[in-house]
């Protein structure tokens, strides 16, 4: 897990990738290019993410408990970054995105296995590019 040097959160297991990008001003949500790639597959979509603040809340509690939850929701529906604190200082990701076509749509799910140690870099960068007002 690191911080892109364009800006921008980067999960990363070494065989996934996914890329969280400010992508213009606060509207409903906060707008969000969402860059995922995994072995052969790949997608890049816009969504709008509900709630930065509450994520980046959750992720301080994992970082410093070791255990808990974090998820990110789009006001699209469908997509999620959800984050899982295991205790032993790993962390659990599943990513998902979709076309949004209700029953009947392509997804693609992403799970990585990651280390805690990163959180305090994704933590800063959602309150530097997510959060300019915090």
């Amino acid at each position: 897990m690191a911080v892109s040097e364009e800006g921008g959160i980067i999960l990363s297991d070494g065989i996934s990738r996914v890329a969280l990008v400010s992508s213009g001003p606060a509207g409903l949500g906060s707008p969000t290019r969402i860059e995922v790639s995994s072995g052969p597959f790949s997608v890049v979509t816009e969504a709008e993410a509900w709630d930065y603040g509450r994520f980046r809340d959750a992720l301080v509690r994992i970082h410093e408990t070791l255990v808990g939850e974090a998820e990110l929701t789009f006001v699209e529906g469908g997509h999620s970054v959800t984050l899982k604190g295991d205790g032993d200082g790993k962390v659990r990701a599943k990513v998902v995105v979709t076309d949004g076509r209700g029953d009947w749509n392509a997804a693609l799910t992403v799970k990585m296995l990651l280390d805690q140690s990163y959180l305090p870099d994704v933590i800063h960068t959602i309150r530097r590019e997510f959060l300019s007002d915090s």
